[in-house]
């Protein structure tokens, strides 16, 4: 009860939500995707990440976009920053990408969401391979050297 008007206020600033089956689980006894979406999210924010670690990447959106992702085949060592790092190569990707802030407030075409929550698990997937809850430098030396898709 304590933290839900902040949780709100933050909700009305967001332009994406993002959170996992945990995170939702904990803040609304739920792990329905669309459940969580349509209940609690939805009426604050239009585009909504959830993420289920080994589990797919679920995408709502505005217009009715769903969208689901499968998790990258990863020999995981530490889950340990995952979340952070999927957030990370989210925002690597609406950099790479250069998508604006008109642009997610027109929505997001199909192929758009496709590149960023692939550069979300790139990052998270990377994350995963070792103990040190970080992408190594040489992943991000490959990734400077990547050209846009889009």
């Amino acid at each position: 009860m304590k933290i839900t008007p902040n949780l709100l206020e933050n909700l009305e600033y967001a332009d994406f939500v993002r959170g996992s089956h945990e995170d939702f689980e904990v803040l609304y006894r739920m792990t329905d995707p669309d459940k969580v979406y349509n209940a609690e999210i939805s009426f604050y924010c239009k585009r909504f990440i959830y993420t289920q670690g080994r589990g797919p990447v679920e995408l709502r959106a505005e217009n009715g976009l769903r969208r689901s992702y499968p998790a990258f085949e990863t020999d995981t060592v530490s889950t340990i920053g995952a979340g952070d790092n999927f957030n990370a190569g989210f925002i690597y990707g609406l950099v790479k990408h250069g998508i604006t802030r008109q642009q997610i407030e027109q929505g997001l075409t199909p192929e758009q969401w496709d590149c960023l929550i692939a550069c979300a698990q790139e990052f998270s997937s990377e994350c995963c391979k070792s103990l040190f809850n970080y992408v190594s430098k040489e992943f991000g030396e490959r990734k400077k050297g990547e050209k846009s898709r889009s």
